[in-house]
Protein backbone atom coordinates (compact mmCIF):
# COMPACT_ATOMS: atom_id res chain seq x y z
CA UNK A 1 0.00 0.00 0.00
CA UNK A 2 1.54 3.33 -1.03
CA UNK A 3 2.09 6.28 1.31
CA UNK A 4 -0.91 8.26 0.08
CA UNK A 5 -3.31 5.40 0.83
CA UNK A 6 -1.79 4.77 4.24
CA UNK A 7 -2.26 8.45 5.05
CA UNK A 8 -5.92 8.24 4.03
CA UNK A 9 -6.42 5.09 6.07
CA UNK A 10 -5.03 6.81 9.16
CA UNK A 11 -7.05 9.97 8.52
CA UNK A 12 -10.32 8.02 8.44
CA UNK A 13 -9.66 6.60 11.91
CA UNK A 14 -10.60 9.99 13.36
CA UNK A 15 -11.79 12.37 10.61
CA UNK A 16 -12.92 15.86 11.64
CA UNK A 17 -16.71 16.20 11.84
CA UNK A 18 -18.25 17.84 8.74
CA UNK A 19 -19.88 21.22 9.22
CA UNK A 20 -23.61 21.14 8.60
CA UNK A 21 -25.06 17.64 8.42
CA UNK A 22 -28.08 18.82 6.45
CA UNK A 23 -25.81 20.36 3.81
CA UNK A 24 -23.81 17.13 3.54
CA UNK A 25 -27.08 15.31 2.87
CA UNK A 26 -27.82 17.79 0.08
CA UNK A 27 -24.39 16.99 -1.38
CA UNK A 28 -25.09 13.26 -1.37
CA UNK A 29 -28.45 13.65 -3.11
CA UNK A 30 -26.97 16.06 -5.67
CA UNK A 31 -24.08 13.77 -6.64
CA UNK A 32 -26.29 10.69 -6.79
CA UNK A 33 -28.74 12.43 -9.10
CA UNK A 34 -25.97 13.64 -11.41
CA UNK A 35 -24.49 10.15 -11.76
CA UNK A 36 -27.89 8.49 -12.17
CA UNK A 37 -28.60 10.77 -15.14
CA UNK A 38 -25.72 9.08 -16.92
CA UNK A 39 -26.74 5.51 -16.05
CA UNK A 40 -29.79 4.23 -17.99
CA UNK A 41 -30.74 1.72 -15.33
CA UNK A 42 -33.11 1.95 -12.38
CA UNK A 43 -32.45 -1.30 -10.55
CA UNK A 44 -29.97 -4.19 -10.56
CA UNK A 45 -29.51 -7.47 -8.75
CA UNK A 46 -26.09 -6.83 -7.23
CA UNK A 47 -24.01 -3.64 -7.09
CA UNK A 48 -20.56 -2.70 -5.83
CA UNK A 49 -20.00 0.70 -4.22
CA UNK A 50 -16.30 1.56 -4.41
CA UNK A 51 -15.08 3.81 -1.62
CA UNK A 52 -18.37 3.40 0.21
CA UNK A 53 -17.43 5.52 3.25
CA UNK A 54 -19.96 5.01 6.01
CA UNK A 55 -22.55 3.76 3.52
CA UNK A 56 -24.56 6.90 2.78
CA UNK A 57 -24.44 6.21 -0.96
CA UNK A 58 -24.97 2.46 -0.78
CA UNK A 59 -28.07 0.80 -2.18
CA UNK A 60 -28.97 3.65 -4.54
CA UNK A 61 -29.82 1.08 -7.19
CA UNK A 62 -30.50 -2.12 -5.24
CA UNK A 63 -28.69 -4.64 -3.05
CA UNK A 64 -25.12 -3.43 -2.66
CA UNK A 65 -21.75 -4.46 -1.28
CA UNK A 66 -19.53 -1.59 -0.20
CA UNK A 67 -15.75 -1.62 -0.27
CA UNK A 68 -13.54 0.90 1.50
CA UNK A 69 -9.91 1.16 2.53
CA UNK A 70 -11.01 2.25 6.02
CA UNK A 71 -11.83 -0.44 8.58
CA UNK A 72 -13.83 2.11 10.60
CA UNK A 73 -15.98 3.04 7.60
CA UNK A 74 -16.77 -0.58 6.80
CA UNK A 75 -17.65 -1.24 10.46
CA UNK A 76 -20.15 1.65 10.26
CA UNK A 77 -21.72 0.11 7.16
CA UNK A 78 -22.08 -3.30 8.83
CA UNK A 79 -23.44 -1.81 12.08
CA UNK A 80 -26.12 -0.08 10.01
CA UNK A 81 -27.17 -3.43 8.56
CA UNK A 82 -25.28 -3.20 5.26
CA UNK A 83 -22.60 -5.35 3.67
CA UNK A 84 -19.03 -4.10 3.53
CA UNK A 85 -15.52 -5.33 2.80
CA UNK A 86 -12.21 -3.68 3.69
CA UNK A 87 -10.44 -3.56 0.33
CA UNK A 88 -8.43 -1.43 -2.05
CA UNK A 89 -10.13 -0.63 -5.37
CA UNK A 90 -6.87 -1.45 -7.15
CA UNK A 91 -6.95 -4.99 -5.69
CA UNK A 92 -10.57 -6.08 -5.39
CA UNK A 93 -11.13 -9.46 -3.65
CA UNK A 94 -13.91 -10.60 -5.99
CA UNK A 95 -14.21 -13.00 -8.90
CA UNK A 96 -14.65 -11.78 -12.46
CA UNK A 97 -18.03 -10.78 -13.90
CA UNK A 98 -20.27 -10.82 -10.81
CA UNK A 99 -21.72 -7.30 -10.38
CA UNK A 100 -24.46 -5.67 -12.45
CA UNK A 101 -23.29 -2.15 -11.58
CA UNK A 102 -20.00 -0.88 -10.17
CA UNK A 103 -19.93 2.73 -9.03
CA UNK A 104 -18.22 5.16 -6.69
CA UNK A 105 -18.20 8.77 -5.52
CA UNK A 106 -15.05 10.85 -5.06
CA UNK A 107 -12.78 7.80 -5.09
CA UNK A 108 -10.71 7.88 -8.29
CA UNK A 109 -8.40 10.74 -7.35
CA UNK A 110 -7.38 8.85 -4.19
CA UNK A 111 -5.98 5.94 -6.20
CA UNK A 112 -2.28 5.46 -6.84
CA UNK A 113 -3.11 4.23 -10.34
CA UNK A 114 -6.49 5.35 -11.70
CA UNK A 115 -6.34 3.03 -14.71
CA UNK A 116 -5.64 0.01 -12.49
CA UNK A 117 -8.57 0.90 -10.24
CA UNK A 118 -10.98 1.28 -13.15
CA UNK A 119 -9.57 -1.93 -14.64
CA UNK A 120 -10.36 -3.83 -11.44
CA UNK A 121 -13.85 -2.31 -11.33
CA UNK A 122 -14.36 -3.44 -14.94
CA UNK A 123 -13.03 -6.93 -14.21
CA UNK A 124 -15.63 -7.66 -11.53
CA UNK A 125 -18.43 -6.16 -13.65
CA UNK A 126 -20.65 -8.50 -15.64
CA UNK A 127 -20.64 -8.24 -19.42
CA UNK A 128 -23.13 -5.56 -20.50
CA UNK A 129 -23.06 -4.23 -16.94
CA UNK A 130 -22.76 -0.53 -16.13
CA UNK A 131 -19.91 1.35 -14.48
CA UNK A 132 -19.97 4.93 -13.21
CA UNK A 133 -18.03 7.35 -11.04
CA UNK A 134 -19.23 10.73 -9.83
CA UNK A 135 -18.42 13.83 -7.78
CA UNK A 136 -14.77 13.48 -8.80
CA UNK A 137 -13.02 16.79 -8.12
CA UNK A 138 -12.25 18.26 -11.53
CA UNK A 139 -8.56 19.05 -11.87
CA UNK A 140 -9.42 21.89 -14.26
CA UNK A 141 -11.40 23.74 -11.59
CA UNK A 142 -9.23 26.38 -9.82
CA UNK A 143 -11.59 26.40 -6.83
CA UNK A 144 -10.67 22.81 -5.97
CA UNK A 145 -7.03 23.79 -5.38
CA UNK A 146 -8.03 26.73 -3.20
CA UNK A 147 -10.53 24.75 -1.13
CA UNK A 148 -8.06 21.92 -0.45
CA UNK A 149 -5.90 24.35 1.50
CA UNK A 150 -8.88 25.95 3.24
CA UNK A 151 -10.07 22.48 4.23
CA UNK A 152 -6.50 21.76 5.40
CA UNK A 153 -6.73 18.37 3.73
CA UNK A 154 -4.42 18.83 0.74
CA UNK A 155 -2.43 15.74 1.73
CA UNK A 156 -5.59 13.64 1.75
CA UNK A 157 -7.15 15.11 -1.39
CA UNK A 158 -3.87 15.31 -3.31
CA UNK A 159 -4.46 13.56 -6.58
CA UNK A 160 -7.55 15.31 -7.93
CA UNK A 161 -5.28 17.26 -10.29
CA UNK A 162 -5.20 14.01 -12.34
CA UNK A 163 -8.96 14.07 -12.87
CA UNK A 164 -9.84 15.24 -16.37
CA UNK A 165 -12.86 14.17 -18.41
CA UNK A 166 -10.62 13.50 -21.43
CA UNK A 167 -8.28 11.36 -19.30
CA UNK A 168 -11.13 9.35 -17.80
CA UNK A 169 -12.72 8.79 -21.22
CA UNK A 170 -9.39 7.51 -22.53
CA UNK A 171 -9.08 5.06 -19.63
CA UNK A 172 -12.63 3.80 -20.13
CA UNK A 173 -12.11 3.37 -23.88
CA UNK A 174 -8.81 1.50 -23.45
CA UNK A 175 -10.54 -0.93 -21.09
CA UNK A 176 -13.22 -1.68 -23.66
CA UNK A 177 -16.00 0.26 -21.99
CA UNK A 178 -18.59 1.54 -24.47
CA UNK A 179 -21.60 3.89 -24.41
CA UNK A 180 -19.47 6.38 -22.46
CA UNK A 181 -21.27 9.43 -21.11
CA UNK A 182 -19.67 12.30 -19.23
CA UNK A 183 -20.57 15.59 -17.61
CA UNK A 184 -19.12 18.32 -15.44
CA UNK A 185 -21.36 20.05 -12.97
CA UNK A 186 -21.43 22.45 -10.07
CA UNK A 187 -18.94 24.18 -7.85
CA UNK A 188 -20.90 24.33 -4.60
CA UNK A 189 -18.79 23.51 -1.52
CA UNK A 190 -20.80 21.44 0.97
CA UNK A 191 -18.50 20.67 3.88
CA UNK A 192 -17.45 24.08 5.21
CA UNK A 193 -20.68 25.33 6.70
CA UNK A 194 -23.65 27.34 5.57
CA UNK A 195 -21.87 30.58 4.59
CA UNK A 196 -19.45 28.89 2.17
CA UNK A 197 -22.29 26.71 0.91
CA UNK A 198 -24.46 29.73 0.06
CA UNK A 199 -21.59 31.71 -1.46
CA UNK A 200 -20.39 28.91 -3.75
CA UNK A 201 -23.98 27.96 -4.61
CA UNK A 202 -24.53 31.55 -5.78
CA UNK A 203 -21.30 31.36 -7.81
CA UNK A 204 -22.54 28.15 -9.41
CA UNK A 205 -25.82 29.75 -10.49
CA UNK A 206 -24.02 32.79 -11.88
CA UNK A 207 -21.44 30.74 -13.79
CA UNK A 208 -24.16 28.55 -15.30
CA UNK A 209 -24.95 31.47 -17.61
CA UNK A 210 -21.65 30.90 -19.41
CA UNK A 211 -21.44 27.55 -21.27
CA UNK A 212 -17.74 28.07 -22.03
CA UNK A 213 -17.01 27.68 -18.30
CA UNK A 214 -18.57 24.20 -18.07
CA UNK A 215 -15.29 22.25 -18.61
CA UNK A 216 -13.90 24.06 -15.54
CA UNK A 217 -16.78 23.25 -13.19
CA UNK A 218 -16.05 21.50 -9.92
CA UNK A 219 -17.21 17.91 -10.34
CA UNK A 220 -16.79 15.25 -13.03
CA UNK A 221 -19.17 12.35 -13.75
CA UNK A 222 -18.59 9.45 -16.13
CA UNK A 223 -20.41 6.22 -16.97
CA UNK A 224 -20.22 3.42 -19.51
CA UNK A 225 -21.06 -0.18 -20.27
CA UNK A 226 -18.83 -3.25 -20.42
CA UNK A 227 -18.71 -5.01 -23.76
Amino acid sequence: MDGQKLMQKEWYKSPPPPRGGDIIQIAGVTHIQQLKRLLPIKKANLCLNCGCGTGGQNNIFSKCIGVDISFNNVCSVIKAGGQGVVADLEFLPFKDNIFDIVYGFGILHHLGDIQKGVSEATRVLKKRGYIGFGSENNGLCPLNYIMSFIYKNWKIEKGFYRIRITHLKKIFSELGITEIKTSTHGMTIYGLGRVIYRLTSFMEKWCSQFPLLKPFWGYCYISGRKI
